[in-house]
C-alpha cells in the first residue's frame, strides 16, 4: 500500500513485523580496473545513540456530572502523596487491513503482549493538589498472544531498548493529567519501534473524577480530543459510572466512543468512517497511588484512494486497530 499505508506504517512497525527488504537482490559491484584510483576509505562508524525526548501535551478534557449517585456521598480523590510504587504494565496492539491486491491485499499483524515492570514515583504535591509523577521502566518481558506470528522471544529482544525509559508528567487529585514527556537516554534505532508501540498503546493510568460529592451509581462523562494511530483526529467520549464502594475500594467502569470527521490527506487520499469503541475498568484503593486498571480500545477507518482519473480508479482499504492497556500495582 502507498499513501494510506504511510499513515498506518508506524502502527504496523510497532507490531514487530519484519524489516522491509529490497525488491530485488543487489548486483555485485564491478571489479575495479588495475589502474583505478585507490578505494575510498571505509565509512565512519555509526554515531552513538542520542537521547530521545518526546513531549505529550496534556489532554484537553471536559467533564460533565450526569448523575450524583445514591447513598452516602463524598468527593472522590486520588491518594496523591509523595510515594513510590512498583507496577506492571501490559500493552497489546494489533492491526488488520482489508484491501484489494493493488493496495497490498488483506493482512493482519498481532503483537505479543508487551510487559513492562516499572517503578512509579509521586513527587512534589502542590497546595492545589497537583503532583508530579514519574514512571521508569525497570525490565521488559513479553507474553504469547493468540494470533501473533512474531516469536515471543524475538519480540522481547526487540523491545529491550526501552529499559530505562522514563514517562513523567503531572496529575491532579481529580485525575486530570497535565503535560507528559517520554525520555530515553540512549535511543538506539531498534528502540524506536518499542517507543512507538508504547506511545500508541499507552492510556491514562488514572480516571478523571468529578470534583462534586458522589455516591454509588454516579455517572459522568469525560470528553477530549484523541488521535487514532497518532494520526487521525477524533473526539473521545468516556461514560463513567461509580459501580460500587466496598471497604477501601471503589470500582469505576467506563464505556468509550470515538467519532471522527472525514479527513482529506491530499488530492488523492482521504480517510472516512473514522470511529471506535472501548471500555475501562478501574479499582481505586484508598491510600494507593496507582489504581488497578484495564482498558481496551478498537478503532476503524477507511482509506479511499483515487489512483486514476476515472470512477473505476477509486479504491478503498479498511483498517481495524485494537489496543489494550493494563496496570497492576505490585
Amino acid at each position: 500500500m502507498t499513501r494510506a499505508w504511510s499513515l498506518f506504517f508506524v502502527a504496523l512497525l510497532a507490531c514487530g513485523g519484519s524489516n522491509p527488504q529490497p525488491a530485488t537482490t543487489p548486483l555485485p559491484e564491478p571489479a575495479a580496473p588495475p589502474d583505478a584510483a585507490p578505494a575510498a576509505p571505509p565509512p565512519a562508524p555509526p554515531e552513538a545513540a542520542k537521547p530521545l525526548d518526546l513531549p505529550i501535551p496534556a489532554p484537553q478534557t471536559s467533564l460533565k456530572l450526569i448523575k450524583p449517585g445514591a447513598g452516602k456521598k463524598a468527593v472522590l480523590k486520588l491518594a496523591i502523596a509523595a510515594a513510590k510504587q512498583h507496577v506492571e504494565l501490559a500493552l497489546d496492539f494489533s492491526g488488520k487491513q482489508v484491501a484489494p491486491a493493488s493496495l497490498g491485499g488483506n493482512s493482519e499483524d498481532v503483537a505479543p503482549t508487551l510487559v513492562l515492570a516499572a517503578d512509579t514515583e509521586i513527587g512534589d504535591v502542590g497546595s492545589d493538589g497537583n503532583a508530579t509523577w514519574k514512571l521508569t521502566v525497570a525490565s521488559v518481558d513479553a507474553r504469547d498472544r493468540a494470533g501473533s506470528k512474531t516469536p515471543t522471544d524475538k519480540f522481547k529482544d526487540q523491545m529491550q531498548g526501552i529499559v530505562g525509559l522514563v514517562i513523567s508528567g503531572s496529575i491532579g487529585a481529580d485525575g486530570k493529567l497535565g503535560n507528559m514527556a517520554i525520555h530515553l537516554d540512549k535511543a538506539e534505532k531498534s528502540a524506536l519501534n518499542a517507543v512507538a508501540l508504547v506511545k500508541l498503546s499507552l492510556m491514562p493510568m488514572w480516571p478523571q473524577l468529578p470534583t462534586d460529592a458522589i455516591g454509588v451509581g454516579a455517572k459522568w462523562t469525560v470528553t477530549n480530543p484523541f488521535k487514532i494511530a497518532d494520526k487521525l483526529d477524533t473526539t473521545q467520549t468516556a461514560d463513567y459510572e461509580l459501580v460500587s464502594h466496598k471497604g477501601n475500594q471503589w470500582v469505576i467502569n467506563a464505556k468509550i466512543k470515538l467519532a471522527g470527521n472525514d479527513l482529506k490527506a491530499d488530492e488523492h487520499t482521504s480517510f472516512q468512517k473514522i470511529a471506535g469503541t472501548g471500555a475501562v475498568a478501574v479499582t481505586l484503593t484508598d491510600g494507593a497511588a496507582v489504581p488497578q486498571l484495564t482498558s481496551t480500545l478498537a478503532s476503524d477507518f477507511t482509506a479511499v484512494l483515487q489512483t486514476g482519473s476515472g470512477s473505476a480508479d477509486l479504491q478503498q482499504a479498511q483498517f481495524h486497530l485494537e489496543q489494550g492497556f493494563a496496570v497492576t500495582p505490585k
